[in-house]
């Protein structure tokens, strides 16, 4: 059975971040736990125990002082801290996909559990970021997405590797649209077309290519149901459509005389 998380309001959360402007990093930890507040979902798992929720805080600011905490993080810390804190988020937390697009569950866990670790990630002047109407924006809840839809599990294994050979600009593309980033097979067979070692040979930017290829997904989504394929077709399918993308980007780009 899998564990159900706290959960608050947003309302309440609001309420916690209009205190916490005010707050050091130090002093945003010393006031981390779980709300008095904080309620249940009622079913699809058993509420989770308090030492499971200090150890998963405790692995997150593990990840942010591996990556600089308290100082504040340049891009490399924040891409190093996001990289970690995802596969951790991902192997600790045990819950479902349908826990996992709860808002009120990411709502606590930033606002409650690990306030000192989202404000030194994100600052506390992005409501976004802590409140989870939009999990693709929140600070955790992107990345526990990102895990479970690029992790590979083989004979009891998991591998995160399709996730670390994926730059932001590529996270963004798949993961903000979430017909793409929300279908996980669809995801992996678009990651790993993207981290193939031939596309550095393709005469284009990567950049361009995961643009034009999600515009080219975008547009077949509404005729074909990719979760009625076996991974393989959509394997196929998505390295047509990148195929089909460098070619249309090498035909505009203009010839050298």
């Amino acid at each position: 059975m899998t564990l159900l998380y706290p959960r608050i309001t947003s309302a309440e959360a609001t309420a916690l971040l209009e205190e916490y402007d005010a707050l050091s990093l130090q002093d945003l930890e010393k006031r981390a736990g779980v709300s008095p507040g904080a309620f249940y979902g009622t079913t699809g798992g058993h509420p989770v125990d308090v030492g499971h929720l200090e150890h998963l805080a405790h692995v997150l600011r593990d990840c942010a002082r591996r990556a600089g905490y308290p100082h504040l993080p340049d891009d490399r810390n924040k891409v190093l801290f996001d990289r970690a804190a995802a596969k951790a988020l991902h192997a600790t937390m045990d819950i479902t996909p349908a826990e996992a697009g709860q808002p009120d569950m990411w709502t606590h866990l930033a606002t409650c559990l690990v306030p000192d670790v989202v404000a030194w990630r994100f600052g506390t002047r992005a409501p976004k970021r802590w409140i989870g109407t939009g999990l693709v924006r929140h600070t955790l809840a992107r990345l526990w997405w990102q895990a479970h839809a690029l992790a590979v599990t083989r004979n009891g294994t998991t591998d995160y590797g399709l996730l670390d050979n994926l730059t932001e600009s590529d996270l963004n593309q798949i993961f903000e649209r979430r017909a793409i980033g929300g279908t996980p097979p669809l995801a992996r067979a678009l990651a790993r077309e993207l981290t193939t070692p031939g596309l550095h040979g393709a005469g284009v930017s990567r950049r361009e290519i995961v643009r034009d290829t999600a515009k080219r997904l975008r547009r077949l989504l509404p005729y074909t149901s990719f979760t009625s394929l076996d991974e393989a077709a959509i394997q196929r399918r998505v390295g047509s459509l990148v195929s089909e993308s460098i070619k249309a980007l090498k035909d505009q780009t203009p010839r050298k005389p």
